[in-house]
């Protein structure tokens, strides 16, 4: 009997791993696409997109510019000319089969940009820009026409630096080109940056597309360097990072000297640690908030004393959320969210938990593994003891054990974890409550983590999605309901909605419902067209639910009014 039983035992537990590790889903897949110039080809060169999508949680999406970033590519070369017009379609068509959330576009700086001279005025660019603009607008189109549900973002430049790399490397070819055109001071140089990257902004603004967007980084790499050392030329001075205007930053100066690429050499282009710092630039204006789209709500770990650690020989600490394992000692973090206000009537179909580091002991390899075994994460319904951090936090029994999958790759300091929590996990989830979470390492390191008494993308962060089909009312077999795709989400102003291809001939209408399943809006369907805008700007902010259902399908899809 004994034996059997135990035969039964390992089947049982077999099984239960083979879920676990079934639940994780673990792939590695594209999510986002280059396309454009030198300054698309540094970012996918230096690998600057992936280190900062892994800054962020995302170490598994992973970016490309194959066939669609090359030194010197006009916005004319890539659409007028066969070879790079089939190679730039061919690129983009590619996606089709992968799941590229956003496609980022450097273009038009090589267009306009080296006919300015030393007095011109700014309309010298204008016939310029004008002509960029009817080849952009024919590569966004096609971009959008390919992958529909994708993200563009024309990509902003910085400004240059010709003064320092001249003097340190008077023949650096580019001195030639600064000189044949007057010896351009930073601020006259700034200008047309500053120029170009408004035209830029008017066009996407005069698109009014929801998926095409601009953020200007003029004065980026001002505000991550600073210029700590006296400048050599006019206006000779020093300012500290993070204290320029952004964007914008300081027109008499250029970009700082430590910022530019090939050590300095480079006038145009930025080094590895620039492009990085542009990536993560457009993380946090843009891309983390849409990668994370799909949520409902976000909880941030209360901090101060909620937050904190651990360690087996009963010392407690609170602030810092730290994790730690060696031969003579073991610490494990412990993680705080007040989740009361999770509606009764919520379902929770997901649940994802991030936490960014503040040092490490001993950095892993950037190209190791983005699924990282040597994280154990438990959850509490309640409390593991009271509210506070305490001793017994330590072996106090879990509600679930192992409940997440991690994805991450901790190659230094400020980069996060991301642990999507397995499904017979968010039952845990308290909405009376705190909920707690108890991480621990397995490998033998020394990490530091946030806590909640940061700011908002550096605290730990509990990403939650509803299931919408118990909220929306009168929908007829809502098992069998189809998605709708809405984008982009969140948002402020305006979403647009993809309409069904199979959509009926009958009278169709979209049906918006608050959170309660009160009906706030209703917005008539046009079929002889494939998208559907709807201006929400005078819904409150909040969540919200939309319905469309004809005699055979229904589909259903929600969103977040900023």
């Amino acid at each position: 009997m004994k034996k059997t039983i135990s035969i039964l035992t390992i089947i049982l537990l077999f099984a239960f791993n083979s879920f676990s590790q079934n639940a994780c889903n673990k792939r590695i897949e594209r999510h986002l696409r280059l396309a454009g110039d030198s300054w698309a080809h540094f970012p996918v060169l230096y690998l600057a997109y992936d280190s900062a999508l892994a800054k962020y949680g995302f170490a598994d999406y992973i970016s490309t510019g194959a066939g669609s970033s090359l030194i010197s590519m006009t916005a004319e070369t890539w659409w007028q000319f066969p070879l790079t017009r089939h190679a730039l379609e061919g690129a983009i068509y590619s996606d089709r089969g992968h799941p590229v959330d956003i496609v980022m576009v450097s273009l038009g700086g090589n267009d306009v940009a080296f006919g300015i001279r030393k007095g011109d005025s700014l309309n010298v660019l204008d016939n310029d820009l004008y002509l960029a603009k009817l080849f952009m607008d024919s590569i966004f189109d096609y971009i959008h026409t390919t992958l529909p549900n994708a993200q563009i973002i024309w990509q902003s430049y910085d400004y240059t630096n010709f003064n320092d790399p001249c003097l340190d490397f008077p023949w650096d070819p580019y001195c030639d080109l600064w000189s044949g055109r007057g010896y351009a001071s930073p601020y006259e140089i700034n200008r047309f940056m500053g120029y170009i990257t408004a035209y830029q902004d008017s066009v996407v603004l005069a698109y009014n597309k929801p998926y095409i967007h601009s953020f200007s980084a003029n004065g980026l790499m001002q505000w991550c360097f600073g210029q700590t050392t006296p400048l050599r030329y006019p206006p000779f001075g020093t300012y500290p990072p993070r204290s320029v205007p952004f964007p914008g930053g300081n027109i008499n100066y250029p970009s700082p000297h430590a910022a530019m690429g090939l050590l300095g050499i480079d006038t145009y282009h930025l080094s590895p640690l620039g492009y990085t710092y542009l990536a993560e630039y457009y993380m946090r204006v843009f891309i983390n908030n849409y990668l994370r789209r799909n949520r409902d709500t976000s909880f941030y770990s209360v901090g101060q004393t909620e937050d904190g650690f651990v360690k087996q020989n009963g010392t407690v600490g609170t602030g810092e959320i730290q994790v730690a394992n060696s031969t003579i000692s073991k610490t494990k973090g412990i993680i705080s969210f007040n989740t009361e206000s999770i509606p009764d009537n919520k379902k929770i179909k997901k649940a994802s938990l991030f936490i960014r580091n503040t040092f490490i002991q001993r950095a892993y390899s950037f190209y190791g593994s983005k699924f990282p075994d040597y994280f154990k994460l438990d959850i509490k319904q309640g409390t593991f003891g009271s509210n506070q951090v305490e001793a017994s936090d330590f072996n106090e029994a879990a509600s679930l054990a192992d409940v997440a999958c991690v994805a991450g790759n901790l190659r230094g300091k400020d980069y996060s974890l991301r642990f999507d929590l397995h499904d017979d996990a968010l039952k845990f989830i308290n909405k009376t409550g705190t909920t707690q979470f108890r991480l621990e390492i397995l490998d033998t390191n020394f990490i530091k983590f946030y806590n909640g008494d940061t700011m908002a993308l550096e605290s730990p962060y509990l990403d939650i999605q509803y299931d919408t089909t118990n909220i929306i009312l009168g929908v007829k077999n809502i098992s069998k309901a189809e998605k709708l795709t809405i984008y982009p989400n969140p948002s402020s102003s305006y979403i647009t909605i993809e309409i069904p291809k199979n959509i009926s001939n009958e009278n169709n209408a979209l049906y918006i419902y608050d959170i309660k399943g009160a009906l706030v809006k209703t917005v008539q369907l046009d079929k002889s067209k494939t998208q559907l805008e709807i201006n929400i700007i005078d819904l409150a902010a909040n969540e919200y639910f939309i319905k469309l259902s004809n005699n055979s399908s229904d589909w259903i899809g929600s969103f977040i009014k900023n």
